[in-house]
């Protein structure tokens, strides 16, 4: 994925895993290889939807050891991007409670969260934050995402161009806004999805790298 922060260009690697045709667990990482200054920074999320557990690390060149996300700043933006943590997750956060639509403020400023809707409420930490997903019937994957703290809007994320496999490929654009300033940022899927060699999840973080570096140069 590639965007550009101001004037400097982004680019980025993400890695997901599955545990199979009916997963509950799901590895992501989501490398930083553009600029050369923060390459080598990655974030790791681990998800298991059986245990109810979610566990984010987050690694720059400058650290001894990957440093874990507390719950609460894992509903905020990764350092120098507009998107969330919760953006790379592959199902919602195990904290957010599923929320009755009668109890939850009608938040979305585009008129966007009606049908195909999912609303949950914040952890007891966070307790105004609301969380709306719309969901896409065609392809069954989230499709935009509107977080909300005390009943404002305030940031967005929303795939604005599918591919043409069906959903079978990750999304060619996204774009995150913050709702407040208007801000928006769009990033750009620039090449496509590759399979990745068995174990490669259980090599360490940079080894994982370097195995979709190589199938992406293989294609």
């Amino acid at each position: 994925m590639e965007t550009a922060i101001g004037r400097n260009p982004m680019r980025y690697l993400l890695a997901r895993r599955f545990d199979g045709d009916r997963p509950t667990r799901a590895t992501t990482v989501l490398f930083v290889v553009r600029p050369s200054v923060l390459s080598g920074t990655y974030v790791q999320i681990e998800e298991d939807t059986r245990a109810g557990r979610c566990q984010v690390h987050t690694f720059l060149p400058t650290m001894a050891a990957p440093m874990p996300v507390a719950e609460p700043l894992t509903f905020d933006c990764l350092p120098l991007t507009d998107v969330s943590y919760l953006d790379l997750m592959a199902w919602p956060h195990p904290a957010l409670r599923p929320a009755d639509p009668a109890d939850v403020r009608d938040a979305d400023p585009a008129g966007r969260s009606a049908p195909g809707s999912r609303r949950y409420l914040g952890p007891a930490s966070l307790p105004t934050l609301e969380v709306t997903e719309v969901v896409d019937p065609e392809r069954d994957i989230v499709a935009r995402r509107l977080l909300s703290r005390d009943g404002e809007p305030l940031r967005t994320w929303e795939i604005t161009e599918h591919d043409d496999a069906g959903g079978a490929e990750p999304p060619r654009r996204i774009e995150v806004a913050r709702l407040r300033t208007g801000h928006r940022t769009e990033f750009i899927r620039t090449s496509p999805a590759v399979e990745l060699p068995d174990g490669v999840f259980a090599q360490p973080p940079a080894e994982l790298r370097h195995a979709v570096e190589e199938q992406l140069d293989r294609r």
